[in-house]
């Protein structure tokens, strides 16, 4: 009998570990709310599948046809992603996908976009990745009455509703695991908590900049999404000369906080070290730092964005060309005077 009650309980305690939180949102309201009701897992290890259509706002950033980066919509044209996702890439070779949870979907009912232009923000470090944004403008998506094309509600400026300790989700197509470079063909999702900018786990990771980046993440770790430890993204990028594409598939994706019935956009995806790993957090752009910078984007009409990131991206992939010739003569020194 005792046996049957020990048994018990650790199958209601399995049960609740793993049962989910469910979100209800304000349908009439105008961004926030994909789906009425979205169900996210608490407890899961590494993520779970989304539901279709819960996060009508996530977008694939893909370059020539590939995933890339995960960007999140703000309106019918614009939408927000981490500069390193677009720094010295081409224009003409990025596209988003909007509508759908499945990278490989053929029901019709997805939408593609050629990216028209995009502005990056003019604070960007590359080497700490903080101001790690940029504003995405395409021709504007169709915004059905089901809920497949949605958007994100922005943060007031300045103001961040979320604590210490607060939930909040993930979404992504990236990899699912460390060691993998294919990214998830299907739309992922997962909870994890706001970490003190001033925890020894945030300062490991490290955290440059508190004011325009936050941590989240699991102190036992194993959750969250899929991110590069900067030190080893410069390391591949230099040694591997562009072949391998550093950006994980979550990098630009929306960490979104759930308040008075809306998802309100709190962070995107930046950098990290390793996947989930115990200890370090995942460092996110701390989007209401930022609204300055993506309203007067917004308000420019975007009309001069086209120009002014061509001439960045050409500029960028020049010096980046250099740095790597550099870097890899470098080396060579190195290993021959071994």
């Amino acid at each position: 009998m005792n046996r049957l009650y020990l048994s018990i309980f650790f199958l209601l305690f399995f049960i609740n570990s793993n049962s989910g939180t469910t979100y209800t949102c304000d349908s009439t309201s105008s961004c926030g709310c994909s789906t009425a009701s979205t169900v996210v897992t608490a407890r899961i290890v590494g993520g779970e599948v989304a539901p279709n259509h819960a996060w009508g706002w996530a977008l694939s950033l893909q370059q020539y046809g590939s995933q890339r980066c995960t960007a999140v919509l703000i309106s019918s044209e614009y939408a927000l992603t981490a500069a390193h996702c677009v720094n010295g890439v081409s224009i003409s070779t990025l596209t988003i996908l909007a509508g759908t949870n499945n990278l490989s979907d053929t029901s019709g009912i997805a939408q593609r976009r050629q990216i028209l232009g995009f502005t990056m923000h003019p604070n960007y470090n590359s080497a700490e990745n903080t101001y790690d944004i940029a504003v995405l403008y395409f021709s504007p998506l169709s915004v059905p009455a089901n809920g497949t094309v949605s958007f994100i509600c922005l943060p007031a400026s300045g103001v961040d509703s979320f604590t210490t300790g607060s939930n909040v989700v993930a979404v992504g197509w990236g990899v699912t695991a460390e060691n993998s470079e294919t990214p998830s063909n299907s739309l992922q999702q997962v909870t994890v908590q706001i970490v003190a900018s001033t925890s020894a786990d945030c300062l490991r990771v490290p955290i440059y900049n508190a004011n325009v980046q936050l941590c989240a993440g699991v102190s036992g770790g194993g959750k969250g999404m899929s991110h590069f430890n900067l030190e080893r993204k410069i390391i591949f990028i230099y040694f591997f000369f562009f072949f391998l594409d550093t950006c994980q598939g979550d990098g630009g994706g929306p960490l979104i906080f759930f308040v008075y019935n809306e998802w309100v956009l709190a962070g995107l995806t930046s950098y990290g070290d390793g996947c989930a790993q115990a200890g370090y957090p995942g460092v996110y752009t701390r989007v209401s730092s930022l609204i300055t910078f993506i309203q007067s984007v917004i308000n420019s009409g975007g009309t001069t964005t086209s120009t002014i990131t061509q001439a960045n991206s050409a500029r960028n992939q020049k010096s980046f060309l250099y740095e790597s010739i550099f870097v890899l003569i470098f080396y060579l020194l190195f290993i021959i005077n071994i």
